[in-house]
């Protein structure tokens, strides 16, 4: 398969007729045409079983990627292709109301820019120089990392920490207590009085305020949305995945685990606002977490672990997939088909793409140099 991608995508090719033309003949490798229909295939699997529901109507699905390492190794013509096949198929095999060719149309465009953006490149190989340099180049290398990892660090660790504080003391999330039945609530003041308790009827309705360590342990109260239990348990494990990483100098792991947090936390509660007021304790997390995010990130550029050209190349990619391809075109295509205004669809998703920006521009970057490590090794 690897002289087949060389042979589709000859990286010593130039100018633009030389690039057009490699970009056209892939069609005729038929190596390359069924790693592609892999891909495809992989890339169906992932957009319906293997998503993440952020909240019961907020999906969070990674599929796009295996457009991306299609448009890397074949270019945008194979990309444009499969990035609408993968729009039908998926409707052929799960069809979810009327088939709408504005979706196929979003598809096609998304290969198509990844293919103009990642055919032929590449993230720059930074590990150091070649011939008997290579061992010297490497070891000052580490000795730079070494010397520029501890103010990083150190402030990541201190954020980490005053978030677990936070999480701990500081008020949460406002959410509504549950509504009990009649019959349950006069059962439960029998229960209260039989047992010596107080006459007093339990609370049904109204606000509940607490820090996540209450939502957690019930002691916030019984809240009809299950939303600031899974938020409280899930900052938790990531706060202290967080601290881990740190302790064990792992920028990458916590510059991805933090912009991933920012996601799952903002989210949630966007699409739910309408009952979930977020606290000062809840927005000293977010924060927290986008400053681990730029801190860590800052931090590996400076040590020249990763390629911050191509990652530039990643984020405005990503960018203009999140405002032309999904604000605008999909905002259109929603007002369309179930006919309301344009603003009413356009806001939550400019919320959603913007927030899940960083996270997929930095899966792309990870997952394009895992590619070119394995082409190289081959």
């Amino acid at each position: 398969m690897q002289q087949s991608v060389n042979k589709a995508a000859p990286w010593g090719a130039q100018g633009n007729g030389g690039y057009w033309r490699s970009a056209v003949r892939v069609f005729r490798d038929r190596r390359a045409v069924v790693t592609a229909g892999m891909l495809l295939a992989l890339h169906i699997i992932l957009s319906m079983f293997l998503g993440i529901y952020l909240t019961q109507t907020v999906k969070l699905s990674v599929a796009f990627i295996t457009n991306v390492m299609t448009g890397y190794l074949f270019g945008p013509c194979m990309a444009l292709v499969t990035g609408a096949l993968g729009d039908i198929l998926q409707y052929i095999l799960k069809p979810v109301g009327g088939y709408f060719f504005g979706w196929t149309l979003n598809a096609a465009i998304g290969g198509f820019v990844y293919g103009l953006a990642f055919y032929r490149k590449a993230p720059r190989d930074l590990s150091g120089c070649g011939g008997g340099n290579v061992q010297n180049a490497r070891e000052k290398e580490g000795q730079k990392r070494k010397n520029i990892a501890a103010v990083p660090e150190f402030l990541s660790g201190g954020i980490f920490v005053l978030m677990l504080v936070s999480w701990a003391v500081m008020p949460f999330l406002s959410a509504p207590a549950r509504q009990y039945p009649a019959a349950v609530l006069a059962r439960m003041l029998t229960n209260s009085v039989s047992s010596g308790g107080s006459a007093q009827m339990p609370e049904a309705g109204g606000l509940l305020t607490g820090s996540a360590f209450g939502f957690l342990t019930g002691r916030a109260g019984e809240c009809a949305n299950a939303s600031p239990h899974t938020l409280a348990l899930v900052s938790l494990v990531l706060i202290l995945a967080g601290i881990v990483f740190v302790l064990g100098r792992r920028r990458l792991p916590v510059v991805v685990l933090s912009a991933a947090a920012c996601l799952w936390l903002l989210l949630p509660v966007y699409t739910d606002r309408k009952v979930l007021t977020a606290k000062s304790g809840f927005a000293l997390l977010c924060i927290g977490f986008a400053a681990c995010t730029v801190i860590g990130l800052t931090a590996v550029l400076r040590a020249k672990a990763l390629d911050a050209g191509f990652l530039l190349r990643c984020f405005v990619t990503m960018f203009f997939m999140a405002v032309v391809v999904q604000m605008f075109l999909g905002t259109i295509w929603c007002t369309v088909m179930y006919g309301k205004g344009f603003w009413f669809y356009f806001v939550p998703r400019a919320i959603k793409s913007l927030i899940q920006l960083p996270f997929n521009a930095i899966l792309a970057y990870y997952v394009i140099r895992a590619a070119k490590q394995f082409r190289t090794a081959r």
